[in-house]
Order: C-alpha cells, then structure tokens, then sequence
C-alpha cells in the first residue's frame, strides 16, 4: 500500500498511522488558507503561473479526453479548475473554507464538503473525475484513488496531474505564497504513477514540457 508516511513526515509521537492520517486531514479541514484563484488571478507570486497554466491545461485535457458529464473536480480547492467545467459539474473539498469561496464564486457549481478517501456519493456517479495536484497531500492516494474509481461509471475518465521529482520543489521556498507549514508534499516519477494507477486503463502518462509535473488520463474499465 503507498501510504504517505516517514519518520520526518509524521510530524509528532503518533501511536498509528491512522492518528497521522487524521492530524493531516485536520491541517486540511482547519488550517489551510491557500487560495489557489486569488494567488491566479492576481499575480501574488511565482507560484501565480504555475496555477494558471495548471488552469488552461486542464481546461483544455477536459476537453480532448473528457468522458463526458456529470464532472467531478476532486480536491476543488477556492475552484480553479472548477470554474473552467461545464455548469452543474462538482466540486469535493475537505475544507470548508474553501467550499464557502467556491460556493460564493461559482453559484452555477455544486461544492460538496468531504474526503477523497471516503467519498460522499454513491458508485457510478460521474462520467469523468478531475483530480490535479491533489493526490500528493493525501495519506494513502491509493485508497483515494480506489475512490475515484468506484464513483466513476463504467468507462468513465480520470484526468490528473501530480508534482513530478524536480529540483525546481525544493525551491518552493522562494515562491511568498507557498504554504510553509503543510504536512508534506510528494513527488512521484512516471513510472510510480503508472504502478498507483493499476486498477484503471491507461490511456496516457506524461511529464508536463518542463519535467514539473506528471500527467495521466486513465479509464475505468467497463463492466
């Protein structure tokens, strides 16, 4: 199982790796105020263009591979991604915070409070799940990624993304709007994507052109 968890990652005495997993959903739930669309929209740092192209590029990966409506936007964030989706997509997010900006900004868009892990809808909901630079900061992405699967419908796509080993991470630092006490954040090689994602057809996995950030589109294989 590909749990997020190392002696430096823990972060304090905990008895198991369940007490781990929820101290990070709490910082999740409780104390996190990014907000990926001010920091877009409004040139606050580095980081501002990162987000962006993350925006048009999913955007239009949606577009090409898509599998189709109703849309789910895993790890919605303040709704980068979600404002670019087709009216009456969804949005998941852990926190509330969050969902309250989403749900302020994007009025045509359904925001939904819950956890990747344990997902608050029933099997075979969606025909395609978006899920980018999420799966990183979740304990145990494998778990979610079972999630992910058994909401989609047969058949149905999951586009994502997630940081790729680069250098240019350890130089997050530099960025004035990163986020300086989150609890982890992972990188994978291509080929740790491609084994995470065994329970879904493949149809592609890339790196993004600066080798920042691995690529996948997969499917849910049809009953």
């Amino acid at each position: 199982m590909n749990v997020h968890t190392s002696t430096d990652e823990l972060g304090g005495p905990f008895a198991t790796e369940g007490e781990w997993a929820e101290w990070v959903k709490d910082y999740y739930r409780e104390d996190e105020t990014y907000d990926w669309v001010d920091v877009a929209d409004n040139l606050r740092g580095l980081e501002s263009f990162f987000h962006r192209n993350r925006r048009r590029v999913v955007r239009g990966l949606v577009r090409r591979f898509g599998g189709g409506e109703p849309i789910l936007d895993a790890g919605c964030g303040t709704g980068l991604n979600l404002e670019t989706l087709p009216a009456g997509s969804t949005g998941l997010d852990i926190n509330p915070r969050n969902l309250a900006l989403v749900r302020q900004r994007l009025p045509h868009q359904t925001a939904v409070e819950g956890d990747l892990e344990a997902m608050p809808f029933a099997d075979a909901s969606f025909a395609t799940v978006v899920c980018t630079e999420v799966l990183e900061h979740v304990p145990d992405p494998e778990l979610a990624l079972r999630e992910i699967r058994r909401v989609l419908k047969p058949g149905g796509v999951l586009i994502g993304s997630v940081p790729a080993r680069s250098a240019v991470w350890r130089l997050r630092f530099l960025s004035s709007t990163c986020p300086r006490n989150e609890p982890f954040h992972h990188e994978y090689r291509a080929e740790e994507v491609r084994e995470m994602l065994a329970g879904f057809e493949i149809q592609r996995i890339w790196y993004s052109s600066l080798r920042f950030n691995v690529l996948f589109v997969v499917q849910r294989p049809g009953d």
